[in-house]
């Protein structure tokens, strides 16, 4: 299994416009045939935390490639204050129920 983890935050006056297209992209990402989960989670003062499952590394690489994902990317530029944090691993412990 791969996990991805990124920390995005919007700048101010598109807080509402990136969480409706994380929402879509989450109802896209559902429909991949790797994927395994998908969280939009909401923090305080417009960032956002998303946690990616996947069922390999191919499986991620795979909806990085996706039209749809590299549409939103290309856009993080007008969307974000600061640069995205995004970590992908390979979980060596844990449990999902």
């Amino acid at each position: 299994m791969t996990v991805v983890v990124a920390r995005l935050q919007a700048r101010p006056e598109r807080v509402a416009e990136l969480a409706e297209s994380l929402a879509a992209l989450a109802e896209q990402t559902r429909k991949e045939p790797g994927a395994l989960g998908y969280a939009v989670c909401g923090l305080d003062d417009g960032e956002f935390l998303v946690v990616e499952r996947y069922a390999d590394r191919a499986a991620c690489d795979g909806h990085f490639a996706a039209a749809y994902v590299t549409e939103l990317l290309g856009r993080f530029p007008e969307l974000l204050l600061t640069d995205p944090q995004v970590e992908i691993a390979d979980p060596l412990a844990g449990f999902h129920r």
